[in-house]
């Protein structure tokens, strides 16, 4: 067995694998002597913000760096002081800037339009420009408790959606989890939401199957950064892929997948969609067949025979299991 995500980046994953050792490549080294400072982040709207990220410290002090073109972003922190408050700005001029923060250092703090709502949230809906500003005598009001409830909220309203792209609501941290900006999973979300913040009128997030935004949703289940409880009638879903007789591990993706996400034997519709989602839009998906079988114990296998064309090193056929299980 050989892991997932290694697996196919041989394929058409190799410049998200290239992303993933990077990251974990400058936070293992640093710019000085000493144990490293670091807080590294992809800075992303869905495509990769191309422009600056600035951040700044509790004394005032701010530095930046250009951003990758794949969105990753490193500060070496060391000498400056926690929280921190970071804004991506772009290039082009239109786009509005991004916000995000960080605790302490030595963590992931990406910047997207879900960190930016987040924080203008914690910040009670006030202009995250002044806050940015004024960070040495603001900072105290951003509590991570707050962070942390708005993200629960976000989650909670982007519930559908999450689980549609193979993200757990109830823990997803859009914060501090890495992602690569290649049209799959939290990408792929950022990519399908618009998010709009109207000082004095209300949030406005845009989405496909999207319900007005509520921000006093209710939030008891959620434990963001946590592990999220499998509630009793909802399916746990995993996936294993095949490619050239090679299997690799399981990967589990959700565990609190609603019965409407479960495929039948006459509606394969939807996990075609999720592996669509998955794969991404590297290339061009062609389904060879898809089988669904009801097997035991309240399982629902689905089988995915799928051939990825127009790739520079060929074309590419992939074999995917996913399993629905549903929780007693």
């Amino acid at each position: 067995m050989i892991n997932l995500f290694g697996f196919v980046s041989s394929r058409s994953y190799l410049k998200g694998l290239t992303t993933v050792l990077l990251v974990f490549a400058v936070i293992s080294c640093s710019d000085t002597d000493g144990d490293p400072e670091d807080i590294v982040g992809v800075a992303a709207t869905g495509e990769a913000t191309q422009g600056t990220v600035f951040i700044i410290d509790a004394t005032g002090t701010e530095i930046s760096k250009p951003i990758n073109a794949d969105g990753f972003f490193r500060f070496d922190v060391r000498g400056m002081t926690a929280p921190f408050m970071l804004k991506s700005v772009d290039s082009n001029g239109v786009d509005v800037d991004l916000f995000s923060y960080a605790s302490k250092a030595n963590v992931t703090a990406n910047i997207t339009p879900l960190t930016n709502l987040a924080v203008y949230m914690a910040n009670g809906e006030a202009d995250l420009s002044i806050l940015y500003n004024s960070w040495v005598s603001s900072f105290v009001n951003i509590a991570d408790t707050n962070i942390k409830n708005a993200q629960a909220v976000i989650n909670a309203n982007l519930s559908t959606q999450y689980t549609a792209f193979s993200l757990d609501p109830l823990t997803y941290d859009f914060f501090s989890t890495t992602f690569l900006t290649n049209s799959t999973s939290f990408d792929a979300l950022l990519d399908a939401l618009s998010v709009t913040l109207l000082p004095n009128i209300g949030i406005s997030v845009v989405g496909v199957n999207m319900p007005l935004f509520e921000t006093n949703i209710d939030v008891a289940d959620f434990n963001i950064g946590g592990d999220s409880v499998a509630e009793i009638g909802a399916y746990t879903l995993t996936l294993e892929v095949t490619v050239d007789d090679a299997v690799s591990d399981v990967l589990t993706l959700s565990i609190n997948l609603p019965v409407s996400s479960v495929p039948s034997p006459g509606n394969t519709q939807i996990v075609e969609d999720t592996f669509s989602t998955f794969y991404g839009s590297v290339g061009d998906i062609v389904i060879n067949s898809v089988t669904v079988t009801i097997g035991e114990e309240l399982e629902t296998i689905a089988v995915i025979n799928a051939t990825i064309t127009n790739l520079d090193d060929g074309d590419v056929t992939y074999i995917a299991t996913y399993t629905y299980t549903q929780n007693i």
